[in-house]
């Protein structure tokens, strides 16, 4: 018996990241394909962050006529909409350029001289961050004890594989008298054959142990307690 509680320790501390030695309930021996070490899609080329873009929000203030005033976003085209002037066009351009293109406009338009200054007050997404709708997910299925079975699209972390733990608090956690101590993870290999892990999430959830990264198309089981009676 202490052999055993030994042995069953010792395996349970071994648990790499990359669930490297967990073997195959049908396959004994086999163990999961790692996941990739990242998954997430090339970032998209950013733009110049001093330049405006579509998604920006602008303020103009003009001198001679402050009725003019006021906050513009940058439309999908590229331009704004000032009342009784009409497009503007300013995508691609500095403050500068955009303040001249907008006095150019307004002399031409409405008004014999105009004194432009224009301010950014909200950036696009695409000079900081990548908006959730846009970001690239992981695809996984989640069944037994927790509160969403079911197919799971998941925004990928940035730069970095999605763990089990980690999937399973962003979709709800676990239920109650969930087994976190035996978590199974399903994962189809190169030719077809379904691999299977047990995981202890417990040392994951107290920060003892790297969270076991998913990849596309996993299963996570969790199973619960059994109580005798």
């Amino acid at each position: 018996m202490f052999n055993k509680v030994r042995t069953r320790r010792l395996i349970v501390a071994l648990l790499p990241a990359l669930l490297v030695g967990c073997q195959s309930s049908s396959d004994e021996g086999n163990v999961l394909p790692p996941a990739p070490l990242s998954v997430a899609a090339a970032p998209a080329p950013r733009t110049n962050p001093m330049v405006f873009a579509p998604g920006d929000s602008l303020e103009l203030f003009v001198k001679e006529d402050t009725t003019l005033n006021g906050s513009y976003p940058v439309r999908e085209e590229g331009y704004i909409v000032i009342p009784r002037a009409g497009r503007i066009q300013v995508a691609g351009m500095d403050r500068s350029q955009a303040e001249v293109r907008v006095k150019e406009f307004l002399q031409r338009t409405q008004l014999t001289e105009a004194t432009v200054l224009i301010e950014r007050t909200a950036k696009h997404a695409d000079a900081g961050t990548t908006p959730i709708a846009e970001m690239p997910k992981l695809m996984v299925f989640l069944t037994g004890a927790v509160p969403r079975s079911g197919v799971h699209h998941i925004p990928l972390p940035n730069g970095r594989p999605l763990g089990t733990y980690e999937a399973l608090l962003i979709t709800g956690g676990m239920n109650k008298f969930a087994r976190e101590d035996r978590v199974e993870i399903f994962r189809t290999d190169s030719q077809g054959r379904r691999r299977r892990a047990v995981v202890d999430l417990g040392p994951v959830r107290l920060g003892q142990a790297d969270d076991p990264p998913l990849a596309e198309g996993d299963v996570v089981n969790v199973p619960e307690k059994v109580f005798g009676f």
